[in-house]
């Protein structure tokens, strides 16, 4: 089962608008080398809904191909289209990914739940998922559709043994509490490693988070040996970003660390920060630079 910290990583693009695995591999293989428990690829982070289903199935099976570990590595899959849904969770598992993370079908958001459930049966039973292959992508702010108990109850009854957990980037404690209470072998896993001990003490299996991949080192410490000031010194790095679009910051910091301003690129309609926001990002994480480990990624990921 997985476990622990998971970086919701970038995707890399190039100057045609297509993901760029030629630089995506090196800088996956990194993080799970610096900490990493493992990545989930082509998330939010990784800006999967701008891209269509053939660059996407095709950055998977480049990823599958590329020697990483892929019981470490996770991949979304989810879409507003049953078929491309279907397609793409079919490819993760043809792949050799670790787990789907489906979000579920986002334009049509008074579905309820008989039309969540119809549509679950439907991916299902077309992709033929392994057990606990499934992990639910709750991030109600971008789906409109929110994983409440009551739902994932049904998902989980309905489908046995299919369903291994969800990411909660609602980072919703009490339905993190909720759901464990009733299913406790559930792999919850908050979308933020923010109160990560918090979300251990509810049961958390770790986090499924974009920016962890800043200080991954540091974040799987908090977990592993329940560090409480350190907990709450990441607590306040990551706040840090808060107020910026995070996406664009992840991409401007990611092109800093790695000096390759390459990686400020973004899909249409995410741009990348002005000036003067990178100026800002820059002065609010300073103070974390030394105790989160930045600077050493700063002086040794120069180097690969």
């Amino acid at each position: 089962m997985i476990g622990g910290i998971w970086a919701a990583v970038l995707t890399p693009i190039n100057e045609k608008l297509s993901p760029d695995v030629a630089t995506a591999v090196p800088y996956y293989r990194e993080l799970l080398a610096c900490g990493c428990d493992g990545i989930n690829v082509l998330g939010t982070t990784g800006e999967a809904m701008s891209f269509n289903g053939d660059q996407r199935i095709a950055f998977m099976e480049s990823i599958g191909a590329s020697g990483l570990p892929m019981d470490r590595v996770m991949a979304g899959s989810g879409a507003a289209s049953l078929a491309d849904s279907v397609r793409q969770t079919r490819a993760a598992f043809d792949c050799g990914f670790a787990a789907a993370l489906v979000m579920p079908p986002f334009f049509f958001r008074d579905s309820g739940d008989d039309g969540i459930a119809a549509f679950f049966d439907a991916l299902l039973a077309q992709a033929n998922p392994p057990q606990k292959g499934i992990v639910l992508y709750n991030f109600p702010r971008m789906s409109g559709i929110t994983f409440h108990a009551s739902l994932v109850d049904r998902l989980v009854d309905e489908f046995p043994g299919i369903i291994a957990g969800m990411k909660d980037s609602s980072n919703d404690a009490q339905l993190q509490t909720k759901v464990l209470a009733r299913h406790p072998e559930f792999a919850m896993f908050p979308g933020s490693e923010s109160g990560l001990l918090a979300a251990k003490a509810r049961g958390a299996m770790g986090c499924i988070s974009g920016t962890v991949a800043l200080w991954p080192e540091f974040a799987r410490s908090v977990f592993t040996n329940d560090a409480v000031t350190q907990d709450k010194l990441l607590t306040k790095a990551r706040a840090a970003l808060d107020g910026t679009a995070l996406i664009p910051a992840m991409r401007h910091l990611t092109a800093t660390l790695r000096n390759d301003p390459a990686w400020e690129r973004a899909m249409p309609p995410l741009t990348a920060l002005a000036p003067a926001q990178q100026r800002d990002l820059d002065r609010r994480l300073a103070p974390f630079r030394s105790v989160t480990g930045l600077p050493r990624w700063d002086s040794d990921l120069r180097q690969v």
